[in-house]
């Protein structure tokens, strides 16, 4: 059963970026709305019911045009009148569970000066097609989320952004976020055509520019720094890149285990990382040719993973 959250206001604010997220906020905002101070919502042009669905639900909605997700997220930073010693940035498709608001509840009710960490790791499991992934290397997911008002920013990146922190970063180890994305496979598969494309980008300009790179790529430091490491020394060495995810998510990650649900995951899975290195080939025979890279224009938030 879940557990029970007090409705007491807390020492948090949160923060969403959205764009045409009718269908997830209904699930996301409930989760939040009665316990934290405020819940901002930024929106950057949506053309469904979502700015109507998040001020019916007592959020505050501010407009603002794309520049893409770590200048989104930081601009919020920068603009939005955040008085709570706290901020949890949370995306639309991404609920949090009763068990892990109380533990959120039991670090920022607290004097902020008695907490040694700046920032905490959340957990996140992810629904797909229906079924809970519990495993494909998916779960546990760590991202750190949860921070002290004036202690971090996101790194100036197109694909994968993550938080530069001030100070020790700690885990929240009660409670998971579930990520669970409502709309139809149809955006999901366009949304990963996209995504894919920023995704052979970044490693592209990684290649050549290493030094662009704001968080450390260590093989012994935390999930994120031992992540970027991994794609920044082993995977470009990688041969059928697509295949060995396949083989990492379902066997050696025991994708297996999850059913029907953990095979379709990590076929889905597979096939993006397959958009990704015949894509970044495309990239280098350019290169090769002295042509100007022609990249698509990414439309203003419409992907997400």
């Amino acid at each position: 059963m879940d557990a029970q959250v007090s409705t007491t206001r807390s020492n948090l604010e949160v923060v969403m970026i959205v764009r045409d997220e009718e269908v997830n906020l209904p699930h996301s905002l409930p989760a939040v709305v009665e316990w934290v101070r405020k819940v901002w919502v930024v929106d950057s042009g949506s053309t469904d019911r979502t700015v109507g669905i998040a001020r019916g639900a007592g959020a505050e909605v501010v407009h603002r045009d794309w520049l893409g997700y770590a200048r989104q997220k930081n601009w919020a930073l920068d603009s939005l009148a955040i008085e709570a010693d706290w901020v949890l940035f949370l995306d639309a498709d991404e609920r949090i569970t009763p068990e892990l608001a109380q533990a959120i509840r039991g670090i920022v009710d607290r004097d902020p000066s008695t907490v040694v960490e700046s920032a905490f790791h959340l957990n996140r499991y992810f629904v797909f097609l229906g079924g809970r992934i519990n495993h494909c290397g998916y779960y546990p997911s760590w991202n750190v989320r949860l921070f002290k008002r004036g202690r971090a920013r996101y790194e100036e990146r197109d694909v994968h952004e993550h938080m530069v922190v001030d100070g020790p970063v700690g885990f929240i180890r009660d409670g998971d976020m579930e990520h669970w994305d409502r709309r139809p496979l149809e955006h999901h598969i366009a949304k990963h055509n996209r995504y894919s494309t920023l995704e052979a980008r970044a490693i592209w300009t990684q290649e050549r520019e290493p030094a662009r790179d704001s968080l450390p790529a260590r093989l012994l430091g935390g999930p994120l720094e031992r992540r970027r490491w991994i794609k920044r020394h082993v995977y470009p060495r990688l041969p059928a890149k697509f295949l060995f995810r396949f083989l990492w998510m379902y066997v050696l990650r025991l994708g297996f285990l999850d059913g029907a649900t953990g095979w379709r995951f990590c076929l889905f899975i597979s096939a993006y990382e397959l958009q990704i290195e015949q894509k970044l080939v495309e990239y280098q025979q350019e290169s090769r040719r002295e042509r100007p890279l022609k990249v698509p224009a990414v439309p203003n938030g419409e992907i997400r993973m």
